[in-house]
């Protein structure tokens, strides 16, 4: 627990955390009183006291419809202080081609690697797990995760974070009865989710001998010239899934043909061809941009714009930077 409880450790975490929300309300606070607030973090932890808070709960809709749970500004502290201890550790389990919550494997690593992939395959198997997050078995996870650290301490620290949020159970989910669910809202569960599913990373890319494979958190593509072999890997997918109580998202799990594009990470891939920003993608970016228009909240538009610019860079999107360049509406006269 020394490490995690570290002065240097949780100074570290507490920038973290509070980097880019110093404007808001719990993190100014905080940041008044940052010593005497570690100091006291610090002791709970080093005396096992330390208790997760309640979350706040609010709903997003965009890309999808998802609840999230908002951990108290405090145990997004802890969160920080975990994952800094935790990371080097797990990730050197983690195959080459496992993305996201990773230094320099963020979405630009995973989208290129799917562009290289897509050039030199035929076919695709996009897989999504059905209600990833939710579904995280506390049990399994925990088993998982043991062996991070053999301080009890850091052990009861893990498991009183995963026993702080429960889902209830969907109708026919498997292992009804369970405590299960992660909130999506905290950075532990980034982490957690990589380690969930690092089995079938190594199940895919070892026991199959199938590299043209890349994960990106509960996104994976497999890449392949043979059909039955692809179909025949969708089978033992689903057994490796179903031993850790998950299962593939249907109809958004299926094979398709990398000449009709490989929908990726706010992408469409096509061989030989730059890839190009999905039409879903544009219209969210075009939504948030008219609600904070009209709102007239110019800082979070200009952020949106710029986070937007860098994004589309990626792909084949010259002609429609462009396009949000010019000034809409009407051109102005000679004299304007």
């Amino acid at each position: 627990m020394a490490e995690v409880a570290g002065w240097d450790n949780l100074r570290r975490a507490a920038h973290a955390a509070g980097r880019g929300k110093g404007r808001r309300p719990d993190v100014a606070a905080w940041r008044l009183r940052e010593e005497s607030e570690l100091l006291r973090l610090q002791a709970e932890l080093l005396a096992g006291d330390y208790r997760p808070g309640p979350y706040h709960f609010f709903e997003i809709f965009a890309p999808k419809r998802r609840l999230i749970a908002a951990a108290p500004f405090r145990d997004r502290v802890v969160h920080h202080a975990l994952c800094q201890y935790m990371a080097p550790v797990l990730e050197r389990r983690f195959i080459a081609r496992s993305f996201s919550c990773q230094v320099g494997k963020g979405t630009t690593a995973a989208r290129e690697c799917c562009r290289q992939l897509t050039n030199r395959h035929d076919y695709v198997l996009k897989c999504d797990v059905r209600k990833f997050f939710p579904n995280l078995d506390h049990e399994i996870l925990l088993a998982m995760v043991s062996g991070v650290s053999r301080c009890p301490r850091v052990g009861a620290l893990i498991a009183a974070i995963v026993g702080s949020y429960q889902t209830a159970p969907a109708a026919g989910a498997l292992g009804v009865g369970r405590p299960r669910g992660v909130p999506i809202g905290n950075l532990t569960s980034q982490l957690w989710g990589n380690c969930y599913l690092d089995g079938l990373d190594h199940w895919v890319t070892e026991t199959e001998r199938h590299g043209a494979y890349l994960r990106y958190t509960d996104d994976f593509l497999l890449f392949g010239n043979d059909k039955g072999r692809l179909g025949a890997m969708a089978a033992g997918m689903m057994e490796q899934l179903a031993a850790v109580r998950l299962e593939l998202a249907r109809p958004k799990s299926r094979l398709l043909t990398t000449g009709e594009g490989v929908p990726f990470c706010g992408f469409r891939f096509e061989p030989g061809l730059r890839p190009r920003i999905l039409g879903a993608t544009k219209r969210r970016f075009e939504a948030r941009r008219r609600r904070l228009t009209r709102r007239r909240d110019f800082r979070r538009l200009t952020v949106s714009v710029r986070a937007w610019y860098q994004f589309s860079r990626e792909g084949n999107s010259t002609g429609l930077r462009r396009a949000y360049a010019r000034p809409r509406g009407r051109g102005r006269g000679k004299g304007g």
